[in-house]
Formats: structure tokens, sequence, C-alpha cells
């Protein structure tokens, strides 16, 4: 079975996000599906099972949400400008595995795909990996 981690913000996407879960995880078994809300256990560094999970995984799903790229911190800054932001770490993580994970954006809400020039440079082949495109319905 193949691992699945999904990385997402939850400013934009936690509903979806849990819906996408909850039909990956029937599918292919809740062991098999990582999302951290479910899968970090209390007391653990989340900084270091988001590390070996996203190492491990075999497909890194990207949520992204109408406010996914412009989302801001409460200084107002872009969090994806942010290099510690966890949903950046995430993605710079899988897009820069050498062996093969397959990283695939999947567009909820409405949303578009960001172009590379709003994306940091580390994010910037993002855009060019073809993208799913989930509904709301």
């Amino acid at each position: 079975m193949p691992r699945i981690f999904i990385s997402y913000r939850r400013s934009d996407s936690i509903t979806i996000s849990g819906r996408i879960y909850d039909r990956l995880a029937a599918a292919y078994g809740e062991g098999n599906v990582f999302k951290d809300v479910d899968d970090i256990p209390f007391g653990a560094d989340f900084r270091a099972v988001l590390e070996r999970e996203v190492s491990t995984c075999d497909v890194l799903l990207t949520i992204i949400g109408a406010t996914w790229a412009s989302a801001a911190d409460d200084r107002g800054v872009m969090r994806l400008n942010n290099p510690d932001d966890f949903v950046r770490i995430e993605i710079e993580s899988g897009l820069n595995r050498t062996n093969n994970v397959l990283v695939i954006p999947v567009l909820v809400s409405g949303a578009k795909m960001p172009t590379p020039d709003q994306l940091p440079s580390t994010l910037s082949q993002l855009p060019f990996r073809n993208a799913a495109v989930v509904r709301d319905d």
C-alpha cells in the first residue's frame, strides 16, 4: 500500500482535508494516510514526526485552498515567505527528495494553482505538477 501524506493549511482547507483523509483512509487504511491532527501523538516532537513522515511517504498531497498562498501570520507576513512555515517545509522536503515521491497539488474550494512568482523559489516547481481538482460536492 502507498503511504500518503496530506499537507494542508488549517486556515483555508481544514474541513475538506478531513473529508479527503476519511476517503483515503477508507480506501488505503488509516495506517497508510498521515494527517497531522490525527497522527501526531500528544507530547511528541511534531517537527521530528513531520520530517519522518514526509521522508517515507510515497505520495504527498498538497491541499491548496483559496487563501493557501496568501495566508499571513498574526504580524501580516505571508506564511509561505517564512522558511519555518511547516506547510512550506513539508512541500520543500517532498520536492527535494531524491527517491520517488509523487507530489500532487490538490486544488479545493475553487482555488487556482499559484504561479511560480507567487511562491518562494524553493517551491517554484510546484505549479508545474499536474494538479487534481476536488469540488465541494
